[in-house]
């Protein structure tokens, strides 16, 4: 319980999430992140996106059975630098950028907020989008589940579902 206390207190401030959606077979949560208080990660980002990235994930999730369930995410870079940060998902309000996450395991944390020009629904091509955020915010740091974390995550999701 103290380590979930951690963990949350120490989370990320989450911006907004958005979806890219790469066709039928593959998408991507992208997170906007405050990252004012960690400079550190403004580091990372930007040689995460010259240097192949190595890092470990673990789930972590508090008020399991109730509607108020969260579902975090402990993302240890080990490479191109050291460095270790939380994610804190209010399912109840990521539901759909969550089932997302679940379906293809895969996120791009970017530092946020969002630009008010990328902001609600619309439809471009995926190498337009991704060239706005990146001219927006840089790189970014794409991070990819491993399979039994991505079905983790779709048991988590489900259970969460089934919630009156």
């Amino acid at each position: 319980m103290e380590d979930l206390e951690l963990a949350l207190k120490s989370a990320l401030p989450i911006d907004g999430i958005d979806q890219l959606l790469l066709g039928s077979n593959d998408g991507i949560a992208l997170i906007w992140v405050d990252i004012q208080e960690r400079p550190d990660l403004a580091t990372l980002a930007a040689r995460h996106g010259q240097e192949e990235g190595y890092c470990i994930c673990t789930l972590f999730y508090g008020n399991p059975g109730k509607r108020s369930m969260i579902i975090g995410l402990r993302v240890e870079m080990r490479q191109p630098t050291r460095t270790v940060f939380h994610l804190a998902f209010k399912v109840e309000r990521y539901i759909d950028q969550l089932s997302l996450f679940a379906q293809f395991g895969k996120i791009w944390v970017v530092p946020g907020p969002p630009p008010a020009h990328l902001v609600g629904t619309q439809e471009m091509d995926m190498q337009t989008f991704i060239e706005k955020v990146v001219n927006f915010a840089g790189q970014g740091i794409m991070v990819e589940l491993e399979p039994k974390l991505v079905t983790d995550l779709r048991k988590l999701r489900d259970e969460w579902k089934q919630i009156k």
